[in-house]
């Protein structure tokens, strides 16, 4: 007895930490106290928090336990931002903005540090090593009682208590219905299904920490009743980021272990997929094809329609009612004008309409447990025409406030389209909690709007932060799991506990899982997982500081990991989604419908059938038809067509993950190049600022060339590593990629010079043995397959884009020299003046001469200025040069200039602009450090400042260019006829836009982008400069051919042709 209190004594946080892991989880979520101004309730569970809290605080006191941890400073620094932040909301922005209040945000703030706090207290619990098997038994216990609870709620009638709505928070008990998504014991599926994220995977890593058999067989019982109550859930990114956590658990545990999971995989989708099952039926219903009712005016969308019988309004009042700007249903009575004469709100009579009616349903209509589609639509613009009404009717729904004897009419021109729709879950994520939070987060980017200033519900964690605490609060969040992150490496191997290190392992799995879901779910906001999670972050980290060694410099590491290439690939990806996330909105334009033509059109074989899905793809490889032989490229659209439609986002984001990742592949090549870290991140960034090329970036036609540089990058780092390792298998990966490169555009021709060029600047001296061996001359036999393969597929040569002047050739040698550096140094802004003079220089033979000479000057000026440089330096400036040059060779001879043929060419020129930058550097620091530093760092902003400001007018000009293309099939929509669908018409388009600045409109593609709006192949189209053309053609005047002219903003107008004049009789 004495040894049990002396135990107990010792050990009071300890028996807190595990009631705490009982209870939390165990205890429903029954309100005690009501908050103003928000239905979110003081219950149980945090008295119990805030006892422990106040016996740790006690003990602190008494100086038992330490306030010290390796993550104290961390967590300190979190907290005192998210003060300051909801301090700075509450005085300056709250009193802005309405739906906010300082009391909401004060509990807000100290949640996060009642959650927080938890992990002092259990790290303060753990004082001996022995003490960890008591908490694997109780998560275990938890876990399964959390799991059998659920399973009740299922099939036995078990009682939950949801916080899903203000009416349940109020700790109502509700029994489920068999269709019902379980949440056992948690506040809603959601949080139950965060919760077996994280658990599982440590009791499936501990399967692999006990030797005894029995156990075992009781957690891996535990991992599959866990993934049958997941199922439950009928959670989609729950149950997707659950089988990743359990592939890392298996990749730390047994690599070799994922063979055999695998299989399982496979085997558990078979059964998903034939099972038909709710959580099936999710994924199936996240995007689904229904029938819009759109404003034939607008291009607004209305909502969902279909026909019914007539019948349905017989017995009630039918009123008519207008139709909002935006699509906005009104059924409030009409104001009427004095002059008017009629009542449009007068009621309708039913004699003269047809058996089924067009009738548009309530829009987002909650039936209860199963969520319908949304109004999220996949490019509503871009979706096929079914018909054209005149009329519609809408009734409100039962649940609603209105009589349900009451239906209504609107008059107008409506369109019915075939549109795909994201449902209600993501609907409101896209169109509503995630923009919102956004703006919220840009009132202050750095400190947020604080706590409090978000709706209860924002679906990601992340944007919650930013919306909250800014900048500086999520990347102190981060903070705090990088310092956990250093500690589980640094000790980790230290501990010789197999079962230790399974249940660490297995948590690391969990938190990862819980993260991802934290992108789609803002599980850190919800109580019990949070609690959950922080009592076994200090479990662990507790446990771990007691095989610590020696002393770990947080700080020392923390700045290692700020400078580790992980972390350059982090700024990197922050610097691409801070330049090119605004584009992702563009709508297509141009050549776009032409790609995506191909990848959406039937391919028809000899005997005019349509192609399977491989035949296409083969088709692909065979036949060019006189046009472009990239057949990667248009894989890339057919799957992105099939996984994505008309979804633009999607094309854009891939656009901007190549770019990103020719960033991270640039960094990587330059670094052997410069042999200095800091100066390749510094070329990868400027690599990004830089405008000349954009147009390969937001032009998503041009996504081949993002995809050629990417491969072509990647074999020659993969010849680099095949060069320093002799691993025949870096080899064939490099002519793997040199392969994919031709694949996506043609200008993979030069990767294989490209790949001898590094290998010369890799040799002290230029020995031709060495370079012309077998292996080199390996690099070219799949540049001569991919030739043989382009000739028998019939593809273009020397015409279309690639259109040479042999008399004029060496001149337009030299002048796309000076034009592409000229754009790639000072960006498309340069071109203008570039232009004026290449045309004045061909007319002036005497002014030609003089920039000669002064060309001549500044080279024997470089020339004089190169002597200087060391041997090494000059080696990187004619690689660069020579890199420039070669990644030009294919369009040198052309006679324009085209801002995406610099894209790859233009690494060239910023490897010297980093050399000459680093020279300067060198110059200036005689004048002392902080000199050169701060002169470096104004040439380097303003060159910077002078390409962010091209790359934003550029982005406006491709968002104008988009709105234009939209605007064209809005205005087309409105002017639809029904035949236009079916039979041959000829339709004839006047003064079609070609440019705005430096986007394409319809410099092509029109043609293709008719047939989207229509899908008519007989359908004709004809372009001309004014109307006359297409009258005296006999276009005009008749239902099968008329004539239209493009306005500015894209819009179109019918014209017709003049009447003719008949002369008067004279008498």
């Amino acid at each position: 007895m004495k040894k049990i209190y002396h135990f107990v004594k010792n050990n009071l946080l300890y028996l807190c930490t595990l009631f705490l892991l009982i209870f939390i989880p165990l205890y429903p979520k029954l309100p005690l106290f009501d908050i103003r101004n928000t239905w979110v309730y003081v219950r149980a569970e945090d008295f119990v928090v805030i006892f422990v809290i106040a016996l740790w605080s006690f003990l602190l006191f008494k100086r038992r336990v330490s306030f010290k941890t390796p993550l104290t400073l961390p967590i300190l620094i979190f907290w005192i931002i998210g003060a300051v932040a909801t301090i700075h909301g509450v005085v300056l922005i709250f009193p802005e903005i309405s739906n906010v209040f300082p009391n909401v945000a004060f509990l807000g703030f100290l949640r996060h540090i009642e959650y927080m706090s938890l992990f002092f207290i259990s790290y303060s619990a753990m004082k001996d090593k022995k003490l960890l098997p008591a908490v694997i038994f109780t998560l275990v216990l938890t876990f399964f009682l959390v799991s059998l609870y659920g399973i009740g709620q299922k099939y036995l009638g078990f009682p939950a208590y949801l916080t899903m709505n203000e009416e349940f928070a109020k700790g109502i008990p509700i029994r489920l219905s068999q269709l019902s998504r379980v949440p056992s014991t948690f506040a809603g599926h959601y949080d139950l299904a965060a919760y077996l994220v994280l658990v599982i995977p440590i009791l499936a890593s501990l399967i692999f920490g006990f030797k005894n058999w029995f156990l075992k067989f009781i957690l891996l019982t535990g991992v599959i009743l866990g993934l049958v109550v997941v199922f439950m859930t009928v959670s989609r990114v729950s149950f997707f980021v659950l089988f990743i956590a359990l592939f890392i658990v298996l990749y730390l545990q047994n690599k070799k272990l994922i063979i055999y999971f695998l299989p399982f995989v496979a085997v558990l989708a078979i059964f998903f997929f034939s099972s038909q099952s709710a959580l099936f039926s999710r994924f199936g219903d996240t995007v689904k094809e229904v029938n819009v009712l759109v404003d034939a005016k607008t291009g607004k969308e209305i909502g969902h329609i279909k026909y019914v019988p007539l019948e349905n309004f017989k017995n009630k009042s039918i009123s008519q009612r207008r139709i909002g700007e935006n699509g906005q249903i009104y059924t409030e009575p009409i104001k009427q004008d004095e002059n008017s004469n009629a009542s449009p709100s007068s009621l309708l009579s039913l004699n003269r309409l047809p058996p089924r009616v067009p009738a548009v349903s309530d829009v987002n209509l909650s039936t209860g447990e199963n969520l319908p589609q949304g109004t999220a639509y996949i490019n509503l613009a871009l979706a096929p025409v079914i018909k054209k009404l005149g009329y519609f009717f809408y009734e409100k729904s039962k649940s609603s406030d209105s009589q349900s004897s009451e239906a209504f009419v609107f008059h107008g021109d409506f369109l019915i389209k075939k549109a795909s729709a994201y449902d209600l879950s993501f609907t409101t994520r896209f169109q509503g909690e995630w923009p919102n939070t956004l703006k919220i987060f840009k009132r202050n980017i750095f400190l947020g709007s604080g706590y409090g200033s978000v709706s209860l519900a924002v679906d990601n964690n992340y944007l919650r932060m930013l919306g909250e605490t800014g900048a500086l609060g999520i990347t102190a969040f981060f903070a705090i799991f990088l310092s956990f992150g250093i500690y589980i490496k640094k000790i980790l191997p230290n501990v010789e506990s197999k079962t230790t290190k399974s249940f660490i392992l297995g948590f690391i799995a969990g938190f990862t899982g819980l993260a991802l879901n934290a992108t789609l779910i803002d599980v850190f906001e919800a109580s019990k997982i949070a609690f959950t999670l922080w009592i076994l972050a200090g479990v662990i980290l507790g446990t771990l500081v007691l095989y610590q060694k020696e002393k770990i410099d947080l700080l020392g590491e923390l700045k290692n990991a700020a400078t580790s290439t992980y972390a350059i690939v982090f700024y990197l990806v922050l610097l691409t989604i801070l330049i090119f996330l605004p584009m992702v909105n563009n709508f297509f334009v141009g050549d776009d419908f032409t790609w995506l033509r191909w990848a959406s059109e039937c391919t028809r074989n000899a005997q005019n059938n349509c192609m399977s899905l491989l035949d296409t793809v083969a088709n692909y490889f065979t036949q060019a038809d006189g046009f472009f032989y990239r057949p990667g490229t248009k894989i890339y659209f057919l799957l992105m067509h099939q996984v994505f439609w008309f979804n633009q986002i999607a094309y854009h984001a891939v656009s901007i993950f190549l770019h990103f990742a020719v960033a991270v592949l640039f960094f990587f090549m330059a670094n052997k190049i410069l042999r200095d870290k800091y100066l390749s991140l510094f070329a990868s960034f400027l690599f990004l600022l830089m405008s000349g090329y954009s147009e390969a970036v937001f032009w998503i036609s041009a996504t081949g060339y993002l995809f050629n540089a990417f491969f072509a990058l990647l074999s020659i780092l993969l010849f680099m590593s095949w060069e320093e390792k002799r691993k025949n298998i870096f080899y064939i990966l490099s002519l793997i990629s040199l392969t994919l490169a031709l694949l996506f555009h043609e200008i993979g021709v030069i990767v294989p010079v490209l790949i001898i060029l590094v290998k010369l600047f890799n040799e002290e001296k230029i020995n031709l043995r060495k370079i012309l061996n077998l292996r080199h001359a390996l690099l070219f036999v799949p540049v001569l397959f991919y030739l043989l393969l382009r000739f028998s597929a019939q593809s273009h040569w020397f015409n279309g884009d690639y259109s040479y002047n042999i008399i004029k050739l060496p001149f337009n040698l030299v002048g796309n020299i000076l034009g592409y550096f000229s754009l790639t140094v000072f960006g498309s802004i340069s071109m203008p003046l570039y232009q004026i003079l290449r045309n004045l220089l061909r007319d002036n033979i005497l002014i030609a001469g003089l920039l000669i000479l002064a060309i001549f000057c500044i080279v024997f000026f470089l020339a004089k200025t190169l002597r200087d440089i060391d041997k090494k330096e000059l080696r990187i400036v004619v690689f660069g040069f020579l890199f420039f040059i070669i990644s030009l060779i294919p369009f040198l001879g052309l006679g324009n200039i085209t801002s995406r043929y610099s894209y790859l060419a233009s690494l060239g020129i910023i490897i010297i602009f980093v050399v000459l930058i680093k020279k300067l550097y060198l110059y200036l620091e005689g004048y002392g450090r902080e000199i050169a530093l701060a002169g470096i760092t104004l040439i380097v902003a303003v060159f910077s400042l002078w390409h962010i400001i091209q790359v934003q007018q550029i982005y406006q000009d491709w968002h104008g260019a988009g709105d234009k293309s939209k605007n064209f099939f809005t205005s087309i929509n409105g002017l639809y006829s029904d035949f236009w669908s079916q039979g041959p018409v000829d339709l004839h388009f006047v003064n079609v836009p070609i440019r705005t600045g430096e986007a394409w409109v319809f410099s092509v593609g029109l043609k293709d982008a008719m047939w989207f709006a229509f899908q008519n192949n007989n359908l004709k189209i004809y372009t001309h400069s004014v109307p006359k053309e297409a009258f005296d053609q006999g276009a005009g005047g008749t239902a099968t051919s008329s004539v239209f002219i493009f306005k500015d903003d894209g819009t179109l107008k019918e014209v017709f042709p003049p009447k003719k004049q008949i002369p008067l009789e004279t008498k």
